[in-house]
């Protein structure tokens, strides 16, 4: 296909195209050559590309990313917007949620991150139990590079801290928020942090006194059991969800 694209004609690169969807996985040939015409800076056969194969597998939510994706790289926000609403009424409704939040995603890395926030809020605003959802906004925000300031994500911990979750994904919330200000913030803010936890495990046990988080980032007592989001052995490992079960289908 590269050569084709770099040394043949449109004719000799559609013939060996279709010859590679009997051969191969169709789907993953139509976003093959859409890379190719990407990397040959043929904008107008990527845009048609992406337009035959989200026709052909509209119910697919990779092939409706890879065309946002695509349209945010080039600084296209407004119309990856129209592909995200396109894809709305294309994709189940199992696919939604985690379309949309890659979506956000999208929006933190290449375009703005108050739109961001905006797509991840109304995510939340359905189902604010989902930490793994929490999870992701809080890896966007902290991420380096985000362009956040440190007020605005204490603003987002202290919006997970006051959700009613399960001891087990408090526990969590509340030592990644521990690690984050041990890094980004003062005595006082890990003081902060501490004595909010303390005011958890108080309610929770009906005025018992015990420490929610260790008094230093990665002593925990390592029962929590789950993926870890960041892939840094010193953030701690976020619990399975019980609703967590999105599938990764295509």
């Amino acid at each position: 296909l590269n050569l084709e694209k770099a040394h043949g004609t449109a004719d000799s690169l559609s013939a060996v195209f279709r010859r590679c969807c009997v051969d191969q996985n169709a789907k993953h040939m139509y976003l093959q050559v859409a890379l190719v015409h990407d990397r040959a800076g043929d904008a107008d056969a990527v845009a048609k590309t992406y337009e035959a194969v989200c026709k052909h597998f509209k119910g697919s939510k990779k092939v409706w990313l890879a065309r946002m994706d695509w349209h945010m790289r080039r600084s296209e926000a407004a119309t990856a917007r129209t592909v995200l609403e396109r894809s709305m009424q294309s994709l189940p409704r199992r696919k939604h949620v985690p379309t949309m939040v890659k979506f956000g995603q999208l929006e933190y890395r290449h375009g703005s991150i108050e739109r961001a926030r905006t797509v991840l809020d109304g995510v939340l605003a359905y189902h604010p139990k989902r930490l793994d959802l929490w999870s992701i906004y809080i890896d966007m925000e902290t991420r380096k590079g985000a362009g956040t300031l440190p007020e605005d994500v204490r603003r987002l911990f202290e919006r997970v801290s006051t959700l009613k979750l399960s001891s087990k994904k408090m526990k969590y919330v509340f030592k990644r928020w521990l690690v984050w200000e041990q890094t980004n913030g003062t005595a006082a803010t890990v003081a902060h942090v501490k004595a909010r936890a303390r005011e958890y495990v108080q309610l929770k046990t009906g005025g018992l006194d015990g420490p929610a988080v260790p008094a230093t980032a990665g002593q925990g007592d390592g029962d929590d059991s789950g993926d870890d989001d960041s892939g840094d052995d010193s953030q701690p490992s976020r619990p399975q969800d019980d609703d967590d079960s999105e599938s990764e289908e295509e």
